[in-house]
Parts: structure tokens; sequence; C-alpha cells
């Protein structure tokens, strides 16, 4: 017979799911609010100033509801893999002798799948992963965080969308770290040191996103191209107080033509 100790029970879980919960909420108020006020009050000029609290507030709930729903939904799953995980290792001492083929090969599927491996002790987490809200194994967080990424940040939004991008970049720099920290070659090479390697993405990223500002900016996302628009197309007053009168005349309709219409429902997402 066996008892859970205090960091193991059902308590403690239930603990850091409401602390995830509470702490993913005040994180999204306290980074969206301030960001949304801004952005609105700056680029939502056509907005009244009831519809700008109004966008402001709405941008700031979704925010804030879905860290705090991604971050419950997340150390739930942890808790019930942690879970399933001891109870199939308790049921699989006792009733070894007793399962068919079929009924062992299954269990150990399942554990292959939620159940501890031998790496955990050499895991560079200072925070012991018996610990309430922390996943036992390193497939645990990833099944909780696909799981609740499916579930939370499927749902296309504006708030989503910038999330989503966020994290694409940050993934891409620590796996080049990771690479870099682990041998893994070209990124292991002393000669591409942080400094030359920064150069040239910098290169790179400035030298695409301008080529496709120029040949193609509808497939840029509009936020991104009305920003470009303001600092590459703009024309101070004073240049323009020198134009003739057939350069002020209104714009043909063939160059009419050429402005880019976006549908509704890709206009919905400059807000962010």
């Amino acid at each position: 017979m066996s008892s859970s100790t205090p960091s193991e029970s059902p308590a403690s879980e239930l603990i850091a799911i409401l602390s995830g919960l509470i702490g993913g909420g005040r994180y999204g108020l306290k980074i969206r609010f301030p960001h949304a006020l801004v952005m609105t009050s700056l680029f939502r000029r056509d907005l009244s100033s009831k519809d700008k609290m109004q966008t402001i507030i709405k941008l700031t709930r979704e925010h804030a509801t879905n860290l705090a729903a991604f971050a419950a939904l997340y150390k739930t799953i942890l808790s019930i893999l942690k879970l399933s995980s001891k109870y199939l290792q308790q049921d699989e001492r006792e009733d070894v002798e007793k399962a068919g083929i079929l009924q062992s090969l299954g269990r150990i599927l399942v554990l292959t799948i939620v159940g501890p491996t031998a790496s955990n002790s050499r895991s560079s987490s200072a925070i012991p992963r018996s610990n309430p809200g922390i996943p036992e194994t390193s497939r645990h967080a990833l099944i909780a965080g696909a799981i609740g990424g499916y579930a939370i940040w499927g749902r296309y939004s504006s708030i989503n969308y910038q999330i989503i991008l966020y994290l694409t970049s940050r993934i891409i720099v620590g796996g080049l770290t990771f690479a870099r920290e682990h041998g893994i070659p070209p990124f292991c090479w002393k000669s591409l040191n942080f400094d030359r390697s920064y150069r040239l993405a910098a290169a790179a990223v400035w030298g695409i996103v301008m080529l496709l500002f120029e040949e193609c900016p509808d497939v840029l996302h509009p936020s991104l191209r009305k920003s470009m628009e303001e600092i590459y197309r703009y024309v101070p007053p004073i240049f323009k107080a020198g134009d003739t009168g057939e350069a002020e005349e209104a714009p043909s309709s063939s160059s009419a033509a050429k402005k880019i219409r976006l549908p509704p429902s890709r206009l919905e997402t400059k807000n962010w």
C-alpha cells in the first residue's frame, strides 16, 4: 500500500492548475492592455473614443483569457498524464503475469508514450519532476502543449496569429542555440560566431522583406504592409507643395486599379 506525498497529492495538482489559470490571466492583462492602448490610439483614428475603448478591452480580454485557459489546460493534461503513468506502472507490476499478449503490447505502447524514462534524471530543469504542474517527462510537455495549442490557439484571430508568429521566431532561435551548444555542425563552427551570424540573418530578413514589399506586397500581412507603406511611400506635405497642377490631378482609373483591395476577412487582422 502506497500513499501520495504532499507534493504529489490531487490537492497539490489542483493548486498548480489554479495557479496557472491566475498567472496566465494576470500576465495577459499586464502585457496586452498597454500594447492595445497605444496601438489603438495611434493607428485606429477612424474609431470613436467609445469604439477605441471597446477594442482595447476586447483585445486585452482575449489575450488574458487565452493565456489563462492554456495554462490551466496544460497543467491539467500534465496531471492526467502523470497519474496515468503511475497507475500503469503499478498495474503492470501487479498484473504482468495475468495479461495476454495483446494487452501487454498495448500496455507497453501506452507506457512508451506517457511513462517515465531513464533520462529524466539528466534534465536541465532545477525543479523536481514529481512537483505538481511539472511534466514527468519531456513527452508529457510535448503532448500537453500540442493539445492546448490546438484547443486554445488553433482558432484564428489577430491575437492568436501574432502569438504563433512570435513563438515561431523564438523556437527557431532556440533551436539554433540548442544545435550550437550540442556541437551540431555547421552551427557549432567557431567561425560562425554570433556577430557574424546575426549580420547574415539581418541581411537575409531585410533583403527578402523589401523584395516582397516592392514586387508582391499583397502576400505580406496587412499590418506589416501598412507600416511599410507609411515609411517608404510617405511624402511630407512640404514636398507636395511644389507639385504642378498636373501632378495634383486625381489618379487615373488604371492607377487606382493597381491598388490592393483586401477582402473583409483579411482586413480584420490589421488591428494588432
